[in-house]
């Protein structure tokens, strides 16, 4: 029994950075192409009643980002780039 917590433990060790280094590198990919496409996008005003290509995704992915769900989050950002009609910048 106590070798078997012993495994589980060095396992949970060795395991937790590597998820978390994965997280905070796709929330550094999100907040990378969030950046981009704000840089990118045509301003428009927004009183006008029209926005540029791409900002339901834009703002919809970074949420999902904030939420923890980067892979959604990275997905609508990239398609926003492309609704904007750029080229996703390489990672």
């Amino acid at each position: 029994m106590l070798k078997t917590r012993l495994a589980l433990t060095a396992l949970i060790i060795t395991v937790l950075p590597i998820a978390a280094s994965a997280q905070t590198s796709n929330a550094s990919r999100c907040d990378q192409l969030a950046a981009f496409y704000d840089r990118s996008a045509e301003p428009v005003p927004f009183d006008q009643g029209w926005s540029p290509a791409g900002r339901a995704e834009r703002t919809l992915g970074y949420e999902e980002c904030r939420k923890g769900k980067t892979d959604t989050g990275i997905r609508l950002l990239e398609e926003a780039i492309h609704k904007a009609g750029y080229k996703v910048p390489a990672a």
